[in-house]
C-alpha cells in the first residue's frame, strides 16, 4: 500500500491547526482530483502532523469518510482510500444512471419556468475550463471540473437531496475510474458535456436523458470491469518446469 505524502493532502503545511471540516475537504478533493489513489494508507499520526491537530480529530474525519465509503478502516492496520470492487464500481454507475435523468429533466423544467437564470452560462463555463484543462494536459483540473459539472447539474436542478447524493457519488466514481481505467481510456469526455448542455438548452427532455445515460455507459465501457477469474496454476510446471 502507498503511504500519504504532504503533497497529496496539502499544498503547504501551516502552523495553524485545521478544522475537521478543512481536513475532510482536503482529503475529499484529493480523491476527486485523483491525487489519492485507491489503497493509499491514511496514517492517523501523519495526517494529524500535517494539519497540526490531534489524532482524535483525524479519527473523526476518517470515520466520516468511511461512512461515505471513501475510506476503508481495517482493524489493526489503519485507514486506506477505498479500492472498490468490480461490483461496487458497476453499482455506482448504475445508481447514477437512475439519478441523472431525473436531474436533467428537473433542470429543463426549471429553465422553462424561468427559475434557473444563468444556469446554462454557469455550466458552459465549467465545460470551457474543463476543455482548457484537457488541452493544457492538466489532468487533475480536468477531473475535478468534470466532477464539478455533474454536481452543479444537480445543484442547479434545485434539489438538495439530489445534490447531496451526487456529491457522494462523484468521488466514488473517481475511485472506480482510478482503479479500473485502462491506459488508453478517456472516462469522461468534455464534448459529451457540451452535447448534453445543447439538449438541455433546446428543452429536449428525451435527448438530454438519452445523452446523460449514454455518457455514463461510455464511462463504464472505458473501464476494465471484467470479473477477475481465479487463475489455475500448474504447480508441476511452475515448480519443476
Amino acid at each position: 500500500m502507498a503511504t500519504t505524502s504532504s503533497s497529496t493532502l496539502t499544498e503547504s503545511v501551516t502552523k495553524q491547526s485545521a478544522s475537521k471540516a478543512d481536513i475532510y475537504e482536503r482529503i475529499y478533493d484529493a480523491i476527486v482530483e485523483h491525487r489519492l489513489a485507491p489503497g493509499t494508507k491514511l496514517a492517523e499520526e501523519r495526517v494529524a502532523e500535517l494539519f497540526s491537530v490531534s489524532r482524535t480529530q483525524v479519527r473523526g474525519v476518517l470515520q466520516r469518510l468511511a461512512v461515505e465509503q471513501l475510506v476503508t478502516l481495517v482493524p489493526n492496520r489503519g485507514a486506506f482510500v477505498t479500492r472498490p470492487t468490480v461490483e461496487e464500481a458497476r453499482d455506482v454507475l448504475a445508481v447514477r444512471r437512475t439519478l441523472e435523468p431525473a436531474i436533467v429533466t428537473r433542470l429543463i423544467q426549471k429553465i422553462r419556468d424561468g427559475k434557473a437564470a444563468g444556469a446554462l452560462k454557469e455550466l458552459r463555463s465549467i465545460v470551457k475550463r474543463e476543455k482548457q484543462a484537457h488541452v493544457s494536459g492538466d489532468r487533475r483540473a480536468a477531473v475535478r471540473l468534470s466532477g464539478e459539472f455533474h454536481v452543479m447539474l444537480a445543484q442547479l436542478s434545485g434539489s438538495s437531496i439530489l445534490t447531496r447524493m451526487m456529491r457522494e457519488l462523484t468521488p466514488l466514481t473517481c475511485l472506480a475510474i482510478l482503479t479500473y481505467e485502462v491506459p488508453t481510456g478517456a472516462a469522461c469526455l468534455d464534448h459529451e458535456h457540451v452535447l448534453l448542455l445543447d439538449a438541455i438548452e433546446s428543452g429536449d427532455d428525451a435527448a438530454a436523458v438519452a445523452l446523460a445515460v449514454e455518457h455514463l455507459h461510455h464511462i463504464e465501457r472505458s473501464l476494465n470491469l471484467r470479473e477477475e477469474e481465479e487463475q489455475q496454476v500448474d504447480l508441476a510446471e511452475v515448480l519443476l518446469g
